[in-house]
């Protein structure tokens, strides 16, 4: 529920967030723990598209390193037809005592009135702990408060069971949502114990007169935590379909098909039927699949972005599929990292430049009239990483809502060892 609409990968994803690229090569060290915590406010999901989050972001991205912390905050804020949440605070730390390394996050919110008023609490704090002990033990805890809640009029617990899940229905009976309270996890996800809260969440079930698709969803206090397993070192990496970057480096039109490699270890993958930029780049089905594994003697990222039929300004610029592939690793602890690029066109055109095929040389640079300054298959690479942007144009005009030197691109993978 932001003032600023914005676009983010499901929840599952934004657990992993990446560090930036470029970390200093890895040197041989024993094997160390990973910690990541984040926290924030809401996340609105309104037919398939992320329309607000996460407010109030706290977040510690995925590292060795203990000791810090993160605090976030934001005022009122409202998403149409989905509903309203107060303020917002936010917090996420990460410590270690004689006997425990910790992840601790927090969010909580004031007042929530969502669905017209069927779903109300006077503030919401959703909490999550995860612990590991010297002897190797690894723990935690989860907290869901919900002061003042009422669901279709009518007052709950303000501490409700684990897990709880209850029908809502419209003051004339119809089927419309299911609510849940109090959802936790604390497990194992791959090379990760994770212990993660979610205090409220809302997901549409059927038909409405609200205009919410089903599926829509809202989620209010959300606390990520996460320890790994001994590791070697961490990995980063990000892959999407299309972006758009006005001049001055605002977003104005946000990463489809957003992965991330889970830094400890594991995969996943983000899939859209059609992707783009409005105005200036379509495609056909992408899918961007990531995976890494990290163990304590070794650690790999892998990112590939497929994108079927991309078209920009219609075919100016188009090819049959884009394939955007990175990978980076290290075999051993103290082992020279080694970074491959994978990455082609197939099919690859461009309107009144028949010299350009699927076989240009990377970093190729052309001007296209209409468009503007295009860069090739363009490759970025530091002793531990390597980035790739298939398609990247720098506008020389208007096109639709893009002004003039705005950054479009098509076909992103990145890969690193941190």
């Amino acid at each position: 529920m932001n003032r600023k609409l914005t676009a983010i990968l499901a929840a599952a994803a934004i657990s992993t967030m990446a560090a930036p690229l470029g970390a200093a090569p890895a040197s041989a060290a024993p094997p160390a723990t990973g910690v990541s915590a984040l926290a924030y406010g809401t996340y609105v999901v309104v037919g398939g598209l992320v329309r607000s989050g996460p407010t109030a972001l706290a977040s510690i991205g995925c590292t060795t390193a203990f000791g810090h912390t993160a605090t976030g905050s934001t005022a009122a804020v409202t998403v149409p037809t989905a509903g309203s949440v107060g303020a917002t605070r936010t917090s996420a730390a990460t410590s270690t005592t004689t006997t425990y390394k910790i992840s601790r996050a927090t969010a909580t919110t004031g007042a929530v009135n969502l669905l017209g008023g069927l779903v109300r609490a006077d503030a919401v704090t959703g909490a999550s702990t995860a612990t590991l002990s010297t002897s190797g033990v690894y723990g935690g805890g989860n907290r869901a408060e919900l002061i003042g809640l009422k669901i279709g009029g009518r007052a709950l617990n303000a501490n409700p069971a684990p897990n709880s899940a209850i029908p809502l229905r419209t003051s004339a009976g119809a089927a419309l949502a299911t609510v849940y309270l109090n959802t936790q996890t604390k497990a194992f996800s791959g090379n990760d114990w994770r212990v993660s809260t979610t205090a409220l969440r809302v997901v549409i079930t059927a038909q409405n007169s609200l205009g919410l698709p089903v599926g829509s969803r809202i989620d209010v206090g959300v606390a990520n935590t996460s320890l790994s397993r001994p590791v070697v070192g961490l990995v980063s990496g990000m892959g999407y379909a299309t972006s758009a970057n006005l001049a001055d480096g605002a977003v104005s039109s946000s990463r489809t098909a957003l992965a991330y490699p889970p830094c400890t270890g594991g995969s996943g993958r983000a899939t859209v039927a059609t992707a783009g930029v409005p105005g200036v780049v379509s495609t056909g089905t992408t899918t961007t699949d990531v995976i890494s594994t990290i163990t304590a003697t070794s650690r790999r990222s892998q990112v590939k972005s497929t994108i079927g039929a991309p078209r920009v300004l219609n075919g100016l610029i188009s090819a049959d599929t884009i394939v955007a592939e990175t990978s980076a690793a290290q075999s051993s602890a103290g082992a020279t990292p080694v970074t491959t690029d994978a990455s082609r066109f197939v099919g690859l055109r461009i309107t009144g430049l028949p010299s350009i095929t699927s076989t240009v040389k990377p970093n190729t640079v052309v001007t296209v009239q209409g468009l503007g300054r295009v860069t090739l298959h363009k490759v970025t690479r530091t002793a531990t990483s390597v980035e790739v942007v298939m398609i990247e144009v720098v506008t020389d005009r208007v096109l639709g809502s893009l002004p003039t030197g705005s950054v479009v691109r098509v076909g992103y993978s990145a890969s690193s060892l941190l």
